[in-house]
């Protein structure tokens, strides 16, 4: 059997780029051990495992001191005061990776060294923050941030001293004035009940300024028009409707309506057509590490099943896995059946899946240079047009084929990069031109087949025999090893001479088969002479 070196070197590449590919790690652990990490030094910066006191974790220590946070902003307050940071650092330094946390310290001291006993609070986020410190008495401000090995970096430029302004039983009888009152400053639990009445308030009195932020609660407002207002949930958290007593906020009382309703599972924007049926909804989805959006129709029923949904989905990596719009069941989104599109990071899908029967899936996949179709077929019916139906535009320098077909992996059809044609079986053509080599078990044509290049078949031998005779005496060569396709041969012979007939008297060919033949050469002299042959089997 001929082995098929190019074959071998294919295979081989593939695998290799396989084991390539692998994650160095894909099979390591940490048995009941610990790594450490260490510096060029040989210091040691962290140990990832299993820790000292038997649990298991990722320590980081002796981290370098992270630089000094920004000068601190602070503010008197009532009953203290305020220091806020705004996430710099000194020198517009970049925060370190193993940044933990900036420490408030407060101290009446002018010049005080930060330590524990002078630690008020602590910003836990990099955006930084604001915190409110208790005191009586004016305080100075400084700031120190730590890494997650506990180092300390310099502490900032202190600031201050801030006075605290003073709390209900510091301010003596008579020292508030209506000057000192700000505006929407009396609300409605400091004012005595029924204490202003209708003939106190001048016309047009209460305006928006005089009026205290969520004053209005738990009444109707008739009539009118509402401009350039925000709708706040009770809580300040920004929301449109109240979420903690689930209100639904829509247009219409009835008809084709869009309603605002938090109480589904994520708040979503619905709309219900004329009998309350939901028509399609947006919603949020995932969570603030993976967000995402749906919009989707209303609930459908196809055939026992009540609660199809057509969705778009635009989600974060994850387990909504990018974008994708299909048919979806609304009590499990999993199960498909349909049209489905997927854009992930890593690929991008167009399919008909039915889950309950994935032997009918037909799925096309396109990863980064490639197109895989799995359980499909392509149909082209193109136009009627000068235009190729199937073109392969290969680029400047492409050494690989053009065109390769299989079944069960084995090449049954294939085109080179130099258009060397190879067939597994039988290729049959009213007219074929080629310019390279053609290689098949058997071609049939019933036109013309004109080969630029060489015409390599299997019931085809040729070559040269040299016989070096005895004078006038018919000698003979076996030629061996034909292999000829078919089950009979007939062979062809003509000697390389310029004395036909004179010194050269004839040759003839005898045990004919489709693996040998002997070839005969009479010749008036001893002189070598080359014949060709050509073996054809049939």
């Amino acid at each position: 059997m001929t082995v098929d070196i190019g074959r071998m070197l294919a295979d081989f590449e593939r695998r290799l780029a396989k084991v390539e590919a692998q994650s160095r790690l894909k099979s390591a652990s940490l048995d009941d051990t610990a790594l450490v990490v260490r510096d060029s030094t040989g210091s040691l910066r962290g140990i990832v495992g299993q820790q000292g006191d038997g649990t298991t974790a990722v320590t980081i220590v002796n981290g370098a001191p992270p630089p000094a946070p920004a000068t601190p902003t602070a503010a008197p307050e009532l009953g203290g005061i305020s220091a806020g940071w705004d996430g710099l650092f000194a020198d517009d330094a970049v925060i370190p990776l193993d940044w933990a946390r900036v420490e408030v310290h407060a101290s009446p001291t002018d010049g005080f060294t930060p330590g524990p006993e002078t630690l008020v609070a602590t910003i836990e986020t990099a955006q930084g923050g604001i915190v409110y410190i208790p005191a009586t008495t004016p305080q100075y401000v400084r700031l120190v941030a730590r890494n997650t090995s506990g180092t300390a970096s310099p502490a900032t430029t202190q600031v201050g001293p801030y006075t605290p302004k003073p709390v209900a039983g510091e301010i003596g009888i008579g020292e508030i004035t209506e000057t000192l009152i700000a505006d929407g400053a009396v609300t409605t639990p400091k004012v005595f009940a029924n204490a202003i009445t209708t003939p106190l308030l001048a016309a047009g009195a209460v305006d928006a300024v005089a009026l205290k932020a969520d004053a209005i609660t738990g009444k109707t407002i008739t009539g009118g028009v509402i401009n350039g207002a925000e709708f706040h949930s009770d809580d300040g958290a920004g929301g449109l409707v109240d979420i903690e007593s689930g209100t639904v906020l829509t247009t219409a009382a009835t008809g084709w309506q869009i309603a605002i309703d938090p109480s589904k599972p994520q708040p979503a924007v619905v709309w219900l057509n004329d009998t309350g049926v939901i028509a399609g909804e947006i919603n949020g989805m995932g969570d603030s590490s993976r967000p995402g959006l749906v919009l989707s129709s209303g609930p459908f029923t196809d055939g026992a099943v009540t609660d199809w949904r057509w969705a778009t989905r635009s989600g974060a990596d994850g387990a909504i896995n990018g974008w994708r719009t299909g048919r979806f069941r609304e009590s499990d989104q999993n199960t498909i059946l349909g049209g489905y599109i997927n854009l992930a990071p890593d690929k991008a899908t167009l399919a008909w899946i039915d889950t309950d029967n994935a032997s009918t899936n037909t799925i096309l996949q396109i990863t980064q240079g490639v197109f895989l179709l799995d359980e499909g077929r392509f149909v082209i019916e193109p136009p009627v047009s000068t235009n190729s139906s199937l073109w392969v535009a290969a680029k400047s320098g492409h050494t690989g084929r053009l065109i390769r077909a299989q079944v069960n992996s084995v090449d049954q059809f294939v085109v080179t990069a130099a258009g060397v044609v190879t067939a597994a079986g039988t290729v049959t053509a009213a007219g074929f031109t080629t310019t390279g080599a053609v290689s098949a078990q058997s071609a049939t044509t019933t036109g013309n087949a004109d080969v630029g290049g060489v015409l390599t078949a299997g019931n085809i031998r040729s070559g040269t025999v040299t016989i070096t005779p005895t004078p006038d005496v018919p000698t003979s060569v076996t030629v061996t090893g034909l292999d000829l396709a078919g089950t009979t041969a007939r062979v062809q012979l003509t000697a390389v001479t310029s004395d036909p007939y004179t010194r050269v008297r004839g040759i003839s060919v005898s045990a004919v088969s489709t693996s040998q033949f002997t070839v005969w050469l009479t010749r008036t002299t001893a002189t070598a002479t080359n014949i060709y042959w050509e073996a054809k089997g049939t």
